[in-house]
């Protein structure tokens, strides 16, 4: 049997770099002073129970993931009904935009991808008004806005 002559080296974590936004501190100071008993049950939580503390924080981002996914699963079916319809061009775009995203979050990558390449087909219309379909003359009897 061979003997592991790999090293195990440790991998040094960079240190965490926070964000100084005063507004979002506004914020945060205004919460905590309509909220004293949060405060007080948030820091406990913290020094306490801090495995409990970082379930609590990535149980919100989940439920924030699954509220999203609502609004994705509603937007999907048209999302690939507008893929299929795209030209070969437009769909590798489309899927160099889907490359190496997590499955977790695929769905919804597949929508963002398909509202950006109809956002770029809908500027360069109207970046070239000529291109675009014209738009047909109103049907007889229409009534026309004033």
């Amino acid at each position: 049997m061979a003997i592991d002559q790999k090293e195990k080296t440790e991998t040094k974590l960079k240190p965490l770099v926070f964000r100084d936004n005063p507004e979002v501190k506004k914020k945060i100071e205004a919460h905590k002073k309509a909220n004293p008993d949060d405060v007080v049950y948030y820091t406990r939580l913290v020094k306490e129970n801090p495995e409990r503390a970082i379930e609590t924080f990535l149980y919100r981002d989940q439920q924030k993931h699954e509220n999203e996914m609502r609004l994705i699963q509603k937007q999907l079916p048209q999302a690939q009904a507008f893929y299929n319809a795209q030209t070969a061009e437009a769909k590798a775009r489309i899927d160099r935009d889907l490359e190496g995203v997590n499955p977790y979050f695929k769905d919804k990558a597949f929508v963002n991808a398909a509202l950006r390449e109809k956002d770029r087909q809908t500027r360069r219309e109207f970046a070239n008004p000529s291109q675009a379909p014209a738009t047909p003359p109103p049907a007889a009897g229409a009534k026309m806005a004033a």
